[in-house]
């Protein structure tokens, strides 16, 4: 299964994609934290190589069977370029403000309250309407609510996941 994971940064994406994995038994990538890491740290790679290195990992033997992804594509253009459609769409939802209050208290220097309010505003304008784009082609979607502590939001994606798995 191609699962694309979005959210408002800090909403706890990385961690729902760890949670997904290890019931799906899927991998994380080293090359989806290389991109993740650049990204945290305030760096966007260019469209064009992010997507290449994104459809590089994503076709390769171990994918086969499906991928998850977590911050790409985060804009139409890598979309376009993005080589594997998505067979689901995991929407962690969260209050920009709890948002904000968990990413300034994770003391990362990056993590200013400007910085993070650019980020906020990016996301709407550039990813939101990646979200749209595969809702609209026929992306299934689920929403989770990341709010609740973190054994809440396992046990409330495992029972999601365990609906998608009989349909």
């Amino acid at each position: 299964m191609n699962i694309l994971i979005f959210g408002v940064q800090g909403s706890g994406k990385s961690t729902v994609g760890k949670n997904i994995a290890e019931k799906l038994r899927e991998e994380d990538s080293d090359t989806g934290r290389l991109v993740k890491k650049l990204y945290d740290q305030g760096e966007l790679s260019p469209d064009d190589l992010t997507m290449e290195i994104v459809n590089k990992r994503i076709n390769e033997k171990d994918a086969e069977k499906g991928f998850i992804l977590d911050g790409a594509p985060r804009n139409l253009i890598q979309e376009k370029l993005l080589s594997k459609q998505p067979d689901l769409i995991i929407m962690v939802n969260l209050e920009e403000k709890e948002a904000l209050r968990r990413m300034i208290e994770r003391g990362r220097v990056d993590d200013t309250k400007e910085s993070i309010n650019k980020r906020f505003a990016w996301y709407e304008e550039q990813t939101k309407p990646v979200i749209k784009y595969f809702k609209d082609t026929g992306a299934k979607l689920l929403e989770i609510d990341n709010t609740p502590s973190e054994d809440t939001v396992r046990e409330n994606l495992d029972d999601l996941l365990k609906k998608l798995k009989r349909n």
